[in-house]
């Protein structure tokens, strides 16, 4: 269900309720005792999980990606981004054109 929305910026926590045809305090129960995480960090973590793989694809900007990912702002994303993983888009892509640090400092 989340994959099928994860473009949509306006899917949330009572929109994956509704497609999974429950009310949002029993999907909260049930992810909570599964994954140990509330509905939107679910959410968050799918979206982030596919934006580190479109990432490493390397075939995608990073506003196009934060799009494909149902974020509306690309500096939010961003942000968010380097909150989760640690390295921000930018990183992560450059890591994959250069894999040592000596070759990212060549001219």
């Amino acid at each position: 269900v989340v994959h099928r929305n994860i473009s949509n910026s306006e899917f949330g926590k009572d929109e994956f309720a509704s497609e999974m045809n429950v009310s949002p305090s029993l999907l909260y129960q049930k992810l909570k005792a599964l994954t140990e995480q509330s509905p939107l960090n679910f959410i968050r973590i799918i979206r982030f999980n596919h934006a580190m793989e479109l990432l490493q694809s390397q075939k995608y900007s990073i506003v196009e990606i934060s799009e494909m990912c149902g974020f509306s702002s690309a500096s939010y994303f961003s942000t968010a981004f380097r909150k989760h993983f640690g390295k921000s888009p930018v990183e992560i892509g450059a890591a994959k054109c250069y894999p040592s640090d000596s070759m990212r400092h060549r001219t």
